[in-house]
């Protein structure tokens, strides 16, 4: 093979130039690694290592406190879709108790789902005949925008709001039938029938390609859990609230 070796190009130097590169040496000098690394080696980064002393130690000393002070479980617990950990006692920002349910699954999103109701309820022709009677001129052009009835720039068009309701026998029959459906469980078979009271949302294809619009994911005590129970304290009730930019 020779007496001579040739050194390789050097990567992440692209100025060595092909003399520096190609220049031959002999076995057993300083640049010969046949035989392992070179005997006369030092650390040539000793400054650093102070640094990545200290670093190690202030790692240390901080993971040491988290686990003191904090829940290292809740680095791979699953949250709620209000942030809450499941499975835990204590929850950020005065967060419920979990403790007793330690299982992330998806439960029908209250806000989302009586939205289209609410709409329908107010922006009704019986709705708009009460309010044309309590509300001022200027108030009045405000409810008629944010219900899309007439042309505004906050409107792009006209919106389906479940039908109209044009008396208030309508109204008491049919918002009393839809909201019966989501608040009566004799009542929950129903809820996805075509024929049921809310049929128009639920089972049409629309409803299932939005279905995580209408289900959050809440921590329960297990996946199988039932949507109703006996234990009246262990229900976590949840109030409706309309977004901003909605009626």
């Amino acid at each position: 093979a020779g007496s001579q070796l040739w050194r390789v190009t050097r990567m992440g130097c692209p100025c060595c130039g092909d003399e520096v590169a190609n220049t031959p040496h002999s076995r057993d000098d300083e640049s010969d690694l046949s035989k392992g690394p070179v005997k006369n080696r030092r650390c040539t980064d000793s400054l650093c290592l102070p640094a990545f002393l200290f670093a190690q130690l202030v790692w240390l000393i901080v993971s040491a406190a988290g686990v003191t002070d904090g829940d290292p479980s809740k680095l791979y617990k699953p949250r709620d879709y209000r942030g809450g950990f499941c499975g835990v006692e204590s929850n950020w920002h005065d967060g419920p108790n979990t403790a007793s349910h330690p299982a992330l699954s998806y439960t029908m999103n209250v806000s989302a789902v009586t939205d289209i109701v609410m709409q329908q309820t107010l922006c009704s022709s019986h709705a708009r005949t009460v309010l044309e009677t309590l509300l001022l001129s200027s108030q009045m052009d405000e409810y008629l925008c944010d219900c899309c009835l007439v042309p505004c720039s906050r409107c792009e068009g006209a919106t389906y709001k479940g039908g109209d309701l044009a008396t208030g026998a309508d109204v008491q029959t049919v918002i009393s039938s839809r909201m019966g459906e989501l608040t009566d469980f004799a009542n929950a078979e129903s809820l996805f029938r075509p024929s049921g009271a809310n049929g128009d949302m639920f089972s049409t294809n629309a409803f299932w390609e939005s279905a995580t619009k209408y289900f959050n994911q809440v921590c329960l005590p297990e996946c199988q859990s039932a949507a109703f129970t006996d234990n009246l304290t262990d229900i976590r009730v949840f109030n409706y609230t309309p977004s901003m930019d909605s009626v």
